[in-house]
């Protein structure tokens, strides 16, 4: 208690030392009014503590280090013949402003296919200056004074890239800005304009896009709220995004016809242009790592009444005029927030519970529950994601929200203090269907859900009978007090069974056992499916066996223990090398090298190095002793046309026709043969290789896994 307490007290003196105290004050709040006193308090205390606060995103709350670079110092930017993007900057004065979003484009970019226009509209300030500062800049000057929208149009008629950027020079940039913009172009097909997340000076969120309802108003979601949260950490499709940081590809500019000058001179613009792209066909999307400061209100001011800021009123009434036929299906002011702020109005939701966000490269659960979301995402689904612990690691919470998964973690779905009761309270009646992963942490939902009266499906997925395991362990004489944790397993898994509204299970063998005594609706379902390896390297260019496996799953451990120390030293002998890749490895692995030198072991493999260990491996072994359901390492070895020498254990789960090659082999002496017999039998290895791609494309494939889901959901 102590040491928390003088944690704390730390975390409040770096908040009260803080140069931005106005910020930091609105920040706490706007978590006491969402959280509760003593709750939101703690949550700004842990934002303040580190330096990626409790959201995994970077701690802006104290304001962010903003840039006046040392001008005396030339700055040679890309030279590109045919650039991939044109950035353009409009400027009216302000030079000082434009220096130094140059500079924080040149200073925060790895990415560096890009020119830079300055967009000089007639400035009575010289912006030629900027020449004399940055190599390879252009500056296109109007002879008159055109305004803001019309100084854009003409700009662009100047850029020679693919995609254009238009960005307010009273902006800087921040890390990887205009490349996080590519990959949504990269990874969403249907994306047509795309947008940053604009944060104040002093770190409050300016806007993660915007709504607008159904009388023509706009709303900037979050605005002048935490920009770590994770509602504004997603990416998603918005009904505009503000044009201080949007790209377009250039050839639907051209055939929109770029910003539609009955808007002239500024204001609404970016709106209609977001309409427009939607009429064509495509989506107006938001991407939250792509992120800047902007300075509002440094070129037009804030003041409705005069100046060209006057002209905020009067184009939205001709936004309203112009597009009304659409706008009469938009929610009233302030209605439906849940589903406007992502367009997802019409949509099915579903919300995912599972003890972490997915670990898909180091364990076979994560890749299911990857493969659950992605077939989830592929029915035009609306997926939501909720982890009740504090700190998921960010590399895997960001892979969820590029795909346009919200990601909902941090102090506010915490699991033992049920902060979570306040989401669900407010929100889990918006929800279709909620997929409840693992008994161990899900009774609690389920048990809220049904004295809640929840009106849709609540869907267990328990990913293989635990108990089943357990008692095998126990039968090996595993270790002590395994017997209270076959108990609680088992009354756990029961529970969720009998509760819920449908099963989902991945093992025929399973199926058939819980069939016996469970009355709730059963639905088997491939829990993975693989891109088949088109073209396989040939047999004679391959060489050694391999191992895979996440050692934090015991039954990994005991497999390779029985392995090694029963048939490696015979099969080294023979020159069949080994190769064991794996999370998390235990140390006994580690220590096999010192007797078995010819022993490769690599902890931690990224997933492209794992690609070449099967790409070059001849055979996987899969030699587990205990285990339940369907095993990933096995259908993934299959489906990369790698030969498998397993256990019963290994093939487990499988629907095994008449005509199924592989065959359990328990026994040491015979599993050392049946390598031998792959490895120096070419004719014999194809035959695998070419039955394992066939099986995986007919059994675990995603079109099983969307139609099982989508037959329960709807």
């Amino acid at each position: 208690m102590i040491t928390k307490l003088k944690k704390y007290y730390s975390y409040a003196e770096r908040f009260v030392k803080s140069p931005n105290k106005t910020g930091n004050f609105q920040v706490l709040l706007a978590e006491i009014k969402d959280k509760g006193l003593v709750t939101g308090i703690k949550s700004v205390l842990h934002i303040k503590a580190g330096s990626r606060g409790d959201y995994g995103f970077p701690d802006y709350t104290g304001g962010i280090p903003l840039h006046t670079y040392d001008k005396s110092v030339k700055v040679t930017l890309p030279h590109n013949t045919n650039p991939l993007v044109s950035i353009i900057i409009p400027a009216y004065n302000q030079l000082d402003y434009t220096y130094n979003c140059i500079r924080s484009i040149y200073e925060h970019n790895s990415f560096t296919n890009y020119e830079i226009i300055i967009a000089d509209d007639n400035s009575p300030d010289d912006s030629s200056v900027l020449l004399s500062q940055f190599d390879n800049l252009a500056i296109v000057k109007n002879a008159t004074n055109l305004g803001f929208l019309k100084n854009c149009n003409h700009a662009a008629t100047k850029a020679k890239g693919e995609y254009l950027v238009f960005l307010n020079n009273d902006t800087q940039v921040l890390n990887n800005w205009l490349s996080e913009l590519l990959y949504v172009f990269e990874n969403f097909p249907k994306a047509g304009l795309v947008g940053s997340m604009l944060i104040y000076p002093d770190g409050l969120l300016q806007e993660a896009g915007g709504i607008i309802w159904q009388d023509g108003s706009g709303a900037n979601y979050g605005n002048r709220n935490n920009p770590a949260k994770p509602e504004y950490n997603y990416i998603k499709e918005v009904d505009y995004i503000s044009g201080a940081s949007i790209m377009i590809r250039t050839t639907l500019w051209k055939e929109i016809g770029g910003f539609d000058e009955r808007f002239s001179p500024a204001y609404c613009e970016d709106s209609d242009l977001c309409f427009a792209v939607r009429e064509k066909g495509y989506e107006v999307i938001y991407q939250p790592f792509s992120r800047i400061i902007h300075f509002e209100g440094i070129s037009h001011g804030t003041d409705v009444e005069k100046g060209v800021k006057q002209y905020q009123v009067i184009n939205n009434r001709k936004l309203v005029e112009k597009w009304q036929p659409v706008l009469q299906h938009k929610s009233k002011n302030g209605h439906n927030v849940f589903s406007e702020r992502d367009r997802t109005t019409g949509k099915k939701h579903v919300l995912i519970i599972d003890h972490n966000v997915p670990t898909i490269d180091k364990d076979a659960g994560s890749r299911t529950i990857t493969n659950f979301v992605d077939s989830l995402l592929s029915l035009d689904y609306s997926v939501k994601f909720m982890v009740p612990n504090l700190y998921p690691e960010y590399h895997y919470t960001k892979l969820l929200q590029q795909k346009g998964v919200e990601v909902l973690h941090g102090d506010s779905f915490v699991y033992l203090k049920h902060e979570w009761e306040g989401y669900f309270s407010n929100n889990i009646n918006k929800f279709d269907a909620i997929i409840l992963s693992r008994s161990s942490i899900c009774t609690p939902y389920i048990k809220y859900l049904k004295r809640h009266n929840y009106p849709g499906k609540m869907i267990y997925y328990g990913h293989d009978l635990g108990f089943l395991r357990t008692e095998q362990e126990i039968k090996m004489g595993g270790k002590k007090g395994l017997e209270k944790l076959l108990q609680k397993t088992k009354a756990d898994e029961d529970y969720m069974y009998s509760n819920a509204d449908a099963a989902l299970v991945i093992s025929h063998e399973e199926l058939a056992y819980l069939k016996k005594y469970v009355d709730t609706p059963l639905h088997y379902i491939p829990p993975y499916f693989f891109e088949i390896q088109q073209t396989t390297k040939p047999f004679n260019s391959r060489k050694g066996i391999l191992f895979v496996g996440g050692f934090q799953h015991p039954p990994n451990q005991d497999a390779i223990r029985w392995f090694v120390e029963n048939m490696y030293e015979s099969l080294e002998k023979e020159g069949i090398y080994l190769t064991i890749a794996g999370s998390e490895m235990p140390q006994f692995v580690l220590d096999y090298k010192k007797k078995y030198p010819s022993l490769t072991i690599l902890p931690d493999v990224p997933i492209l190095q794992l690609e070449e260990l099967y790409a070059n491996a001849k055979i996987a072994i899969v030699p587990l002793t205990v285990g339940a359901g369907v095993k990933g390492k096995v259908i993934e070895a299959m489906a990369k046309g790698v030969p498998i020498v397993g256990t019963d254990k290994a093939f487990e789960g499988l629907y095994k026709t008449e005509d199924f090659l592989y065959k359990d082999i328990n026994d040491p002496l015979a599993f050392i043969a049946e390598i031998m017999r792959i490895y120096n039998n070419a004719e014999f290895w194809e035959q695998l290789s070419v039955f394992g791609k066939a099986y995986v494309s007919q059994y675990f494939n995603k079109a099983i896994m969307k139609d099982t889901l989508q037959k329960i959901i709807e």
